[in-house]
């Protein structure tokens, strides 16, 4: 006879949620936009023309040389901002990068490396902190490899504190441009963390914060994650980027849209998602097979038969749009319906017509019934 132990056992304790507001990661997003080629953001391709044609070619030049022409390194350095000392700014980043140099060059390098299928966290940690020995171990790792990233093998082809200096002189030719936009991005981050920390201090949970902060993204059930930091930004709307310090998940979330200074009869940025995001065949074919249950990267991918790029594009979308969650990490990655969509959509519309309508009923001439 066996005897089982139907007691219920402890469940993990929840990932302690912080939330700051960091000039410095937002100026290094606010880089990595400018020199993304892409121009998917909703600040719009006029106002990011606008904006890069207060730099310098040389000045752009020297960013894109840095980067790549994708914004992905200034981001990922961006994760910086989540540990600097308060109040992360500007000041305190160049302090940072100028007491240790190579320091953005191993943030890289670990984030890369990570990518590149080598989870060994605490020895990434290690490396970007600069312990005595870490480096050395993943370069023995590294060479080990057979085939390598390109950003990893670009990032091997150069030094460390050569990569440093090239980047503190990115960071000031581009701070007089900051200097006079950031209080269109910081005014809003402030009130959203503001916002976050109350929901915070009500004691809503963390799951929930989380998934209305990143519209859409599920925490996954790693142990090894005991803090989740969020960054919230202004210029890198509508996306979404996932980092790792240490113990540290460090989203950076969009601005929730109600701190942004819009047009008062403008529609807001949800309901133009909402509707891009379901006036599409492929996607609006993902989302009937969302609705029998959740699916995999892989799964989207041969359900459109399209390029996995092509795939992952649609599905960000929808989450942008809030209807898709995504869950797990890297090829783990599920995603599943968030909100059924017809009443998604027709409650948005309903709340951008509604006041139009009562603004009319109440302006009817008065020789009508």
């Amino acid at each position: 006879m066996r005897v089982k132990d139907l007691r219920p056992t402890n469940p993990a304790a929840a990932p302690e949620l912080s939330v700051r507001a960091s000039a410095a990661a937002e100026l290094l997003r606010l880089i990595g936009v400018l020199v993304d080629d892409t121009e998917e953001y909703d600040v719009g391709p006029e106002r990011l023309a606008e904006l890069r044609g207060q730099l310098s070619e040389e000045h752009l030049s020297a960013l894109r040389a840095l980067d790549g022409g994708s914004g992905v390194s200034f981001h990922v350095l961006s994760l910086l901002g989540s540990d600097l000392p308060e109040p992360a700014g500007v000041e305190e980043m160049i302090a940072a990068l100028e007491a240790d140099p190579g320091l953005g060059w191993r943030l890289l390098l670990a984030h890369h490396a990570h990518q590149d299928q080598r989870p060994d966290l605490e020895l990434l940690e290690a490396v970007v902190i600069g312990r005595d020995g870490a480096l050395a171990t993943l370069l023995d790792d590294l060479e080990c490899a057979s085939e390598l990233a390109d950003e990893v093998s670009s990032l091997l082809a150069t030094d460390p504190e050569e990569h440093g200096q090239r980047l503190l002189a990115a960071i000031r030719a581009v701070q007089p441009l900051w200097d006079s936009v950031a209080h269109e991005s910081m005014h809003a981050i402030n009130r959203d963390v503001e916002y976050r920390q109350s929901q915070i201090d009500a004691g809503k949970t963390v799951a929930e914060i989380v998934l209305a902060a990143t519209n859409g993204y599920e925490l996954s059930e790693d142990p090894s994650v005991r803090r989740i930091v969020l960054l919230p930004s202004f210029w890198i709307r509508p996306w979404l980027v996932v980092g790792r310090r240490a113990d540290a998940e460090v989203l950076t979330t969009v601005v929730a849209e109600e701190f942004l200074i819009l047009p008062p009869e403008a529609p807001s940025p949800a309901l133009l998602k909402l509707f891009k995001a379901l006036a599409d065949e492929s996607r609006l074919t993902l989302l009937r097979r969302l609705s029998s249950g959740p699916i995999s990267l892989t799964e989207a991918t041969a359900e459109l038969d399209v390029a996995k790029a092509t795939a992952h594009h649609h599905l960000s979308i929808l989450r942008q749009a809030g209807l898709v969650m995504i869950g797990g990490e890297g090829r783990g990655s599920r995603y599943a319906l968030r909100q059924d969509p017809p009443a998604v959509a027709a409650q948005a519309l309903a709340a951008y017509l509604q006041p139009h309508r009562a603004s009319s009923l109440g302006h009817r001439d008065p020789e009508e019934p």
